[in-house]
């Protein structure tokens, strides 16, 4: 409920009243269609709750259009009006709306109407009382023009008829009913009868809907005014000037006599008082005999009336005067912001100022002015004694500061920016009284710059300020608004200030900056030196804080020089000279290829031994010129972000790093904060420095390898480069810090050293990616301008059309294409490593072009799955093909529940295999070649991990490069020879390339001679099927010893037609069955079955003859019997 309900609900248990010609609704029911009854255009008005207040809004949709409602009312004679309206848009000729006080007719719209309205808002933008007759509009009361012309008003309107018919018109614009404006008064009987109270509306576009509100109406008898005036204040204006401010308007005659006012203490009766033309409630009174400063007086009132005759008697008021004194520059500071207040801490979420007196002079705030330079507030009547503390603060917040102490609302606030602002405090005469640029560094405090902490005036007194005399409040409530700040330090600034940085403007102008506030006319008139032979023309000290110094030079500067500026007779405010007063500086050059060297790299800053838990990359300059670093592009392999403008001195070092962290190494050095930050993965990441043409100026492809040190590589360790002037040296020139801290960002590394590269690139392979493509590969990084002119000679008359040059590749584009099962020999001359190494003998080798290869094209020849203890699994593939294959995506996988799984890619990367040749994969090549002595080394891909092959029995699968399966391979531990008594180590051998790889009589034990394993070469066991027969035998002597001479003997078959089922069964010298080696078996029309001398139960054949009995059928009823002999044979006693 608004304030005016108060007033009538009291009034009208005091007074009875006819209830048909009165009526009064304030809608707390939510209708408006009975008590009282509203009719007209009804279904375009609503009832709307806003901050628990029942409102009338209008709720039309149509532009340009007209409505109303209207309600019985006969109150037209010995009556009064009264309403609340709020109005949501400055209005205009076509945005305005009527009260009919009276009318005679319900129908607002309806054209020769008698009666009385009240017009809010027109053209002048005014609130104006207009009779009405037989249709025809007359202005009877002209209010004050310019009254409705804001976005939002708020208004209450009072309007009273006599019996004598005297009108009179009051507006209060703050909508209380409280502060009452008359707008003028007239007599009128135009219109003596009134059937209804309604409201008008006229509305244009649609920024007008849904903007009209209505309370509080009342419609009744006149409420007298029976209450005499009061007293608000009394202000004194000068020595001899007394304003004194009544609650409500007072009569001109009454007010405007001098006698009827009375100061005490020998000051007596005003010689003259005067009402304010505007404001009827204020009176100016000018005394002959003047007030004493810092006295108390007391003002007495009699006999002073109000518009209802109430008279005051002896009214008395309290009053001191202060000398007022015209405000300097920091007479008042500005001692406390609040610019963040979310989240809360103690304070209210609601931003303030604080502002303080320091001096010992009175200074009165009238028409001062806040501002941050886009909007300006303006203060009220304030006299702000000396040590006295007012806040300020927006005029809504005032509740929430009042009771802190002493606060001020301001109708205009400007906004306090969280990161920074610069705000300004005027005198009514546009006298800078302070001023400040603070910024959110100032806090000096992560956690307290995130919000609910003030800033805090260190020392008021001083002349100076700025960051240095500023920093996050202390207080446990998050500042100390209206009292004494928590950092209070009025001792003297002792501490010497220093030249810190520059910015160049120009190649003969730059600013120079200071870690505090400087005396601006030290600073103007300081001496300042330059080396190379450069003066200084002139010097302007920078405004605001001056915590800089502007400097033109002549000659102009060299780009890739550095020089050293030396500065003589400035200090700080105080009156501090400089401590460091040299500072080297450039304005820098374009780099070049490794002219800047990725130098420290902190990729895993987990549990770090005392560095910051946060990534950084350090740069360094290895030259002696000072390079920029605008707009250099910092990578990773998968994103990037620019870095910031600056410069790289001679020799000197740049923290990279988030530019959330950037505060955390600015200690250790000169730090550069990114704000797009690519993540450097612990494991190993490609790191590129490019420029803007994107050619690399430096790159990293680190690894976690490259510690040397398993305990350092688990984290908090930072990798250095040995020798910056080996740029690509690569693992061999880096390694983990040595340092106690876990880093050196900023400075020298702990592992610097001298480590040059001697040698140069040595061409490692050459893969054709297709007929017109071919991929050199290098041991080491090119020099991207050598690669360009050096040269490539291809044999069997191929010619190269163009090359692309990629870190330790080279990409050839050929004019001619390449041919299948032909083998080229490359030839590279002319080429250089990244710091000059000319490339030596090393520098041709053979490719060929690759061919799809299709199923056994490849074959698994050789497993390890059970290897000793600590050992690697290893698989050995066979090209048995005529052609050329690229294992690039090939994989290895398991078999499980159906389905193929674990599928582990073999290389990522062109690789050939010729056909016949052997290739071992397993994850750890150094462990093979050391288990296995025989192993040909150039014969290896290691795999990050291999499939998971199980001691006892699992399935090795080979699938090509477009998901084919190649070969598979389903292995039990008893394929092994029987009498090993230890199988780790040992692997399964294929015997023959040509038969069934799942043939369990084609594998073998690796013969013992050999190391139980032959990675890389012709397996031990091999043995090709070479008979021709319909059965044959070979050799026909063996001697299964596992010697890996003749361990197995191979029987061939060829029966020219397939559909055979076959036994064999092997009798000993005796005619006793010693093997049945298959029975009922479906056999191809031709091909090999191995026996390695084993018997049925497991023991090894004697020496001596047996017989190989072979017998096959088919469904046609053929059956063949094959009998031959062969001998077991060794060393007599074994």
């Amino acid at each position: 409920m608004l304030f005016f309900r108060v007033i009538f609900s009291t009034f009208f248990l005091l007074v009875c009243i006819n209830t048909f010609a009165q009526f009064i609704d304030d809608f707390t029911d939510g209708d408006f269609t009975a008590n009282p009854t509203w009719t007209g255009d009804d279904t375009v008005f609503t009832v709307v709750n806003s901050g628990g207040n029942n409102l009338l809004r209008s709720n039309k949709q149509i532009a340009s259009t007209s409505f109303y409602l209207s309600t019985p009312s006969a109150q037209v004679n010995d009556c009064q009006w009264e309403f609340y309206l709020n109005l949501q848009f400055n209005t205009s000729s076509a945005n305005y709306v009527d009260i009919f006080l009276t009318s005679d007719q319900a129908n607002l719209l309806a054209p020769g109407i008698n009666g009385y309205f009240v017009r809010v808002g027109n053209t002048q933008d005014d609130i104006c009382l207009y009779k009405r007759v037989l249709g025809v509009n007359t202005k009877i009361i002209d209010g004050l023009d310019g009254v409705t012309n804001f976005s939002n008003n708020t208004l209450k309107i009072k309007i009273t008829r006599t019996l004598t018919n005297v009108w009179e018109l009051h507006r209060d614009i703050t909508g209380t009913g409280a502060n009452y404006f008359l707008e003028g008064t007239v007599t009128d009987a135009s219109v003596l009868t009134s059937s209804v109270f309604g409201i008008f509306i006229a509305q244009s576009t649609n920024s007008f809907f849904n903007k009209h509100f209505f309370d509080d109406f009342y419609a009744g008898p006149i409420i007298y005014d029976l209450t005499p005036p009061a007293i608000v204040s009394a202000t004194p204006v000068s020595a001899t000037e007394l304003d004194v401010l009544f609650d409500e308007n007072v009569e001109l005659i009454t007010s405007e006599t001098s006698l009827n006012y009375s100061v005490n203490n020998g000051i007596g009766n005003p010689i003259s008082a005067v009402r304010d033309g505007l404001n009827f409630k204020l009176i100016h009174l000018t005394f002959a005999n003047s007030f004493i400063s810092n006295s108390p007086y007391t003002l007495t009132v009699n006999n002073v009336e109000d518009y209802s005759n109430n008279m005051v008697t002896n009214a008395t008021v309290n009053f001191i005067y202060y000398l007022l004194s015209t405000a300097n520059y920091r007479d008042i500071v500005i001692n406390e912001i609040l610019a963040d207040p979310d989240p809360q801490v103690g304070l209210p979420n609601k931003e303030f100022i604080e502002i303080y007196n320091p001096g010992n002079k009175y200074f009165q705030l009238s028409g001062w002015k806040f501002s941050d330079g886009s909007s300006t507030g303006t203060l009220s009547s304030y006299i702000l004694k000396p040590n006295d503390y007012l806040i300020l603060c927006k005029s809504s917040d005032t509740i929430y500061y009042k009771f802190f102490g002493p606060v001020m609302g301001l109708n205009t606030w400007p906004t306090l920016n969280n990161t920074g602002d610069n705000i300004t405090l005027q005198s009514n005469t546009n006298t800078l009284i302070d001023a400040l640029s603070y910024s959110d560094t100032w806090y000096g405090d992560a956690g307290k710059k995130s919000g609910g902490w003030t800033l805090e005036q260190i020392n008021p007194e001083t002349p100076c300020t700025g960051l240095n005399n500023w920093k996050a409040s202390n207080d446990p409530n998050g500042g100390t608004p209206a009292a004494q700040n928590s950092l209070y330090n009025n001792n003297p600034d002792t501490t010497k200030p220093n030249l810190t940085s520059v910015l160049m403007n120009t190649n003969f102008q730059a600013d120079f900056f200071f870690d505090k506030s400087m005396d601006s006319l030290s600073l103007a008139n300081a001496t300042y030196t330059l080396n190379n032979g450069i003066t200084v023309t002139l010097a302007q000290p920078i405004a605001p804080d001056f915590l800089g110094v502007r400097l033109d030079f002549f000659p102009t500067l060299d780009s890739a020089t550095a020089y050293t500026l030396t500065v003589t007779n400035a200090t700080d405010c105080p009156g501090n000279p400089l401590n460091n007063n040299t500072l080297l500086f450039g304005i820098g050059v374009k780099p070049q290829p490794f002219e800047i060297v990725i130098n420290e790299i902190f990729a895993n800053p987990s549990n770090p031994i005392s560095l910051p838990e946060y990534e950084f990359v350090e740069l360094y300059n290895s030259t002696g010129k000072v390079l920029l670093l605008d707009g250099l592009l910092f990578a990773d392999a998968i994103s990037s972000t620019t870095i910031p403008k600056g410069v790289l001195l001679p020799n000197s070092f740049v923290i990279l790093c988030p530019s959330s962290n950037q505060n955390l190494y600015s200690p250790y050095g000169y730090a550069l904060g990114l704000s797009s930050w690519p993540s450097l993965n612990n494991s190993g990441d490609n790191l590129s420095l490019k420029n803007t043409l994107n050619q690399i100026i430096s790159n990293v492809n680190y690894s976690d390898t490259w510690y040397k040190n398993e305990l350092k590589k688990n984290g908090g360790w930072t990798l250095e480069m040995i020798d910056p002037n080996n740029p690509c040296g690569e693992g061999e020139n880096w390694s983990a810090s040595i340092h106690s801290s876990g880093g050196t960002p900023g400075k020298i590394n702990s592992i610097f050293g001298n480590n040059p590269d001697t040698e140069g690139p040595k061409l490692q392979k050459a893969d054709a990616l297709n007929d017109s493509t071919v991929l050199l590969s290098f041991n080491e990084i090119i020099d991207s301008v050598s690669a360009v002119f050096a040269s490539y000679d291809i044999d069997n008359g191929i010619t190269i059309a163009s090359k692309k040059i990629d870190r330790k590749a080279i990409v050839l584009n050929l004019l001619n294409k390449l041919q299948i099962q032909t083998t080229y020999t490359v030839l590279v001359s002319g080429l250089t490593d990244c710091i000059g190494n000319s490339i030596g003998t090393q520098n041709k080798t053979q490719f060929a072009l690759p061919e799809q290869a299709g199923p056994l094209d490849v074959v698994i020849n050789e497993v390890l799955f059970n290897p000793r203890t600590g050992g690697s699994d290893f698989v050995e593939i066979y090209n048995l093909s005529n052609k050329n294959i690229n294992l690039q995506n090939w994989k290895l996988a398991n078999y499980d529940n159906q389905t193929f799984s674990n599928l582990k890619t073999i290389s990522d990367t062109p690789y050939l295999v010729k056909p016949g040749e052997y290739l071992v994969l397993t994850k750890d090549t150094v462990n093979i070649t050391e288990e296995y002595p025989n192993t040909k080394p150039g014969r290896f891909i290691q795999m990050p991990s291999l499939p998971s092959y199980n001691n006892s029995e699992g399935t090795v699968i080979l699938i090509n490069n477009i998901d084919e399966v190649c070969d598979r391979f389903d292995y039990t531990e008893k394929m092994h020879f029987p009498l090993l008594k230890d199988k780790k180590g040992i692997t399964l051998e294929r015997i023959d390339f040509n038969r069934p790889t799942n043939d369990v009589t084609n594998w073998h034990s690796a013969a013992e001679n050999t190391g139980f394993a032959t990675p890389g070469f012709e397996n031990s066991q091999f043995q090709a099927g070479e008979g021709t027969d319909e059965m044959s035998l070979e050799p026909e002597i063996f001697s299964p010893d596992n010697d890996g001479y003749n361990d197995v003997l191979n029987i061939h078959y060829d029966f020219g037609e397939p559909g055979f089922v076959g036994s064999i069964f092997i009798y000993d010298n005796e005619g006793r069955i010693f093997r049945k080696l298959i029975q009922n078996e479906l056999l191809a029309n031709k091909g090999t079955i191995s026996w390695d001398g084993i018997g049925d139960n497991y023991e090894k054949a004697r020496i001596g003859i047996y017989i190989i009995y072979f017998e096959v059928y088919n469904l046609s009823g053929a059956v063949r019997h094959y009998k031959k002999p062969c001998v077991v044979g060794g060393f007599i006693g074994k």
